[in-house]
């Protein structure tokens, strides 16, 4: 039996391990060295160690793990489970208790390996249809369908507890979902049985459909918000169920508070408190009653600076300080605007500024020390199209402004001083005043022999 075990369950990265008394049941330690046969099975056998393993890219077996006092620990939700297995091809299973607690692993031996990731997509996908939701501390898949990696990044399958380990309240139950004393033996016998009635014509195009289903809600961009959502509120629903979920549940609902209830600051603190103090499992499992409150304001100032509420745009520079706090990509923006503007203010005072768009790129990307990509975002601060120089009121010098833009309180006076900017770089034109039908007088060298300009200016 020791070589029966580890060989179907062999895949030796990343094993988890815990003490079989351990307070929490969430405290498993993964291995970072791989698990040889031998140790395995010492462990195995070891009645106050409890040891699981994980799946490798090709597995020959499944397991749905159907947690005690979830909403499909009972007699009728198990049937509707096996009967939506049915539906892939996988008509007989292994029932076994999975420990003292009393929830239920239900085994599924397949004939001949089959791809790991296709078969996680599967079983969710197929149990789902049938009305069962996979959520933890209810009804969970294993294999899980695991996340994407980033680049030569590793990322593993969820890991579960080996079968009928001794000390850890582990047996086969009958029909009647009765414990029985079967042994290790009895458990490899049933699933030599299981493995010759799967009906694998039916599976292999299903495994295809489960991951041609995922494929496509991953493509979706209104299912990938549709499901973010639904991941939220199932997060929140679910609520406490251990120990050490009180952040992670505060910024489940600060998170969605913000986006899809377009909530902000006090509201969205009281919103996350609220929804807090009456999610189950708060007053067993919360350790920081006492400080909820505070905690509550933290995450809910966090998602106000981080996330928006849906359909509306992310705040801009000006709009995204709070209490006195600017965001560091603002200040970047800030600061690159700011030496764009520098720049060819300092390339006009000196008559260098050129006229091609290709030609000023180049001098602005070296003199302000930015991208081609960060001017094209800045246009109006200049692009020949965009912008345009006009005289200062006062001290002779020059200014740059958007040609579009218009000014809400224009001098009264025109200026008294000629214009400094060359003729050949100025893209402005008189404008005619509309009441005394003629241009203002004054100084300086415009066009028209001797005329002055008004104070408004119009972008050729």
């Amino acid at each position: 039996m020791a070589r029966r075990l580890c060989t179907t369950f062999g895949y030796k990265w990343r094993t988890i391990e815990r003490p079989e008394d351990a307070t929490n049941a969430t405290d498993w330690t993964t291995h970072s060295f791989p698990m040889r046969p031998r140790a395995l099975w010492s462990r195995w056998q070891d009645a106050g160690i409890l040891i699981g393993v994980r799946f490798p890219n090709q597995t020959r077996y499944a397991l749905i793990d159907i947690d005690a006092g979830g909403d499909y620990h009972d007699a009728s939700s198990l049937e509707q489970i096996r009967e939506a297995l049915e539906t892939i091809g996988i008509v007989r299973t292994i029932l076994t208790r999975s420990s003292w607690s009393g929830g239920w692993h239900l085994y599924c031996p397949l004939p001949a390996p089959v791809s790991t990731f296709n078969l996680a997509c599967t079983l969710k996908h197929c149990l789902e249809a049938q009305g069962i939701k996979v959520k933890p501390g209810h009804c969970e898949t294993f294999p899980n369908i695991k996340p994407y990696g980033r680049k030569w990044e590793v990322t593993e399958y969820n890991g579960h507890r080996l079968p009928l380990q001794p000390g850890s309240g582990s047996c086969i139950l009958d029909h009647n979902l009765n414990p029985t004393a079967g042994t290790l033996e009895r458990f490899f016998w049933q699933w030599d049985f299981c493995m010759q009635a799967q009906d694998m014509e039916l599976l292999i195009p299903a495994l295809e459909q489960g991951r041609e289903l995922q494929r496509k809600r991953r493509r979706s961009k209104a299912g990938k918000l549709e499901m973010w959502a639904d991941d939220l509120r199932r997060e929140i629903d679910l609520g406490w169920t251990g120990h050490g979920q009180t952040n992670g549940i505060l910024k489940a609902i600060a998170c969605y508070g913000r986006v899809f209830e377009g909530l902000a600051d006090d509201e969205l603190a009281t919103y996350v408190e609220q929804m807090a103090l009456t999610r189950d499992g708060y007053q067993e499992w919360c350790r920081h009653q006492g400080a909820i409150a505070k905690k509550s304001r933290a995450w809910a100032k966090w998602a106000t600076r981080f996330w928006w509420p849906i359909g509306t745009q992310q705040a801009s520079a000006s709009t995204s300080i709070h209490d006195g706090v600017v965001n560091q990509n603002d200040e970047k923006q800030l600061d690159a605007r700011r030496r764009i503007s520098q720049a060819i203010t300092h390339l006009c005072k000196k008559g260098e500024l050129p006229e091609g768009v290709t030609a000023r790129i180049q001098a602005l990307c070296k003199l302000a020390r930015t991208s081609v990509q960060t001017l094209y975002k800045n246009l109006a601060l200049w692009h020949p199209d965009h912008w345009c120089v006009i005289p200062e009121p006062e001290g002779g010098g020059v200014r740059s402004r958007d040609c579009n833009e218009t000014s809400t309180n224009p001098p009264e006076q025109p200026p008294s001083e000629g214009l400094h900017t060359l003729g050949e770089l100025l893209r402005c034109v008189p404008v005619r005043d509309a009441q005394k039908n003629l241009y203002p007088r004054g100084e300086g060298g415009g066009s028209g022999g001797g005329e002055g300009f008004s104070t408004g200016w119009q972008g050729v």
